[in-house]
């Protein structure tokens, strides 16, 4: 019996020696564009009534687009377009965007289908 408790306890301290390998872990998440990922909260979305009544800066138009390639892609959608016209307002130092209109398209040349949105970037005093 104690051959037996030997043999299999040296087994157990080979297999426990196995787990003290250290691993390294690889990840897509990019620093970078988790800071960017938040940064874009830095844009308030405004109607046109409301950025009239503060002291505003219009930074010009900034359009927003979202494409679906093929059959097996995520589709466009309206929210994807606003947030691509979001980035693009904060790329340009706003705090604020106004969405005017949404265009949707289908079977174009280069998409499915395809989102659009047209909006203005401004600098407003909160």
């Amino acid at each position: 019996m104690n051959k037996k408790i030997l043999v299999l306890s040296g087994f157990l301290a080979i297999l426990l020696n196995g787990c003290n390998t250290e691993y390294s872990v690889h990840t897509n998440l990019d620093p970078q564009n988790i800071k960017d990922y938040f940064e874009i909260s830095k844009v308030s979305e405004m109607d046109k009534e409301s950025v009239l009544k503060v002291r505003n800066k219009s930074l010009g138009l900034v359009t927003g687009r979202a494409c679906q390639l093929n059959e097996d892609d995520y589709i466009a959608k309206e929210s994807d377009a606003k947030l691509d016209a979001r980035q693009k307002a904060l790329e340009l130092g706003a705090n604020a965007i106004v969405y005017d209109k949404c265009i949707v398209l289908e079977k174009t040349p280069s998409c499915l289908k395809s989102v659009t949105c047209y909006s203005e970037a401004f600098i407003v005093e909160k």
